[in-house]
């Protein structure tokens, strides 16, 4: 099964992000519902390794934080843009986390997709529409921003993929520690 680690959203802000849906030709767009914050890759993995996993997680201590999501943009180059993001910020506790999980999950032998922590949210797969479309698009939402969100865990996913889309799974969660009420 294919594994990955993220924060889920809170139904408030996939709505939110389901307004930004629309307005590219030959955009592939990711359901609103399966809208996250991916934190590590891990890929293709046995029962056995993900057990593994599971146990190396739920040691990560780490505070609660508040997440930002601002903006839109894209990965890929200009003239072949691939797919299109509503960023996050860059938190410090943020990269924190992503370095914590990384290094649980290769303590137990698995692997972690090693490109370069970008957090963001997939909006959409982009192959063939045409450039000043998607320029555009991000000139017209360049101001998105949502509230604020308490991150108060993060969580194991199984991906699922069917001829249309895929379906993600949420296998287990774990608590981040609470922050002390002042």
């Amino acid at each position: 099964m294919r594994l990955f680690v993220a924060v889920p959203l809170p139904q408030e802000i996939k709505d939110s992000i389901a307004t930004l849906r629309g307005g590219i030709p030959d955009a592939r767009w990711i359901a609103a519902e399966n809208a996250h914050v991916t934190l590590a890759f891990i890929g293709e993995v046995q029962a056995p390794e993900m057990s593994d996993i599971c146990l190396a997680l739920g040691r990560i201590k780490h505070p609660e934080f508040e997440l930002a999501i601002e903006s839109v943009g894209i990965f890929g180059s200009n003239k072949r843009p691939r797919i299109l993001w509503a960023g996050v910020h860059r938190d410090k506790s943020l990269m924190l986390l992503h370095k914590k999980i990384v290094t649980a999950i290769e303590s137990v032998g698995a692997r972690v997709d090693d490109r370069q922590f970008r957090p963001h949210i997939t909006l959409a797969r982009i192959h063939k529409s045409p450039y000043e479309r998607v320029r555009n698009y991000l000139s017209d939402h360049a101001l998105f921003k949502t509230k604020t969100i308490p991150v108060t865990s993060f969580s194991l996913f199984s991906s699922h993929l069917s001829s249309t889309s895929a379906i993600y799974e949420e296998e287990m969660t774990f608590d981040l520690t609470p922050l002390p009420v002042a």
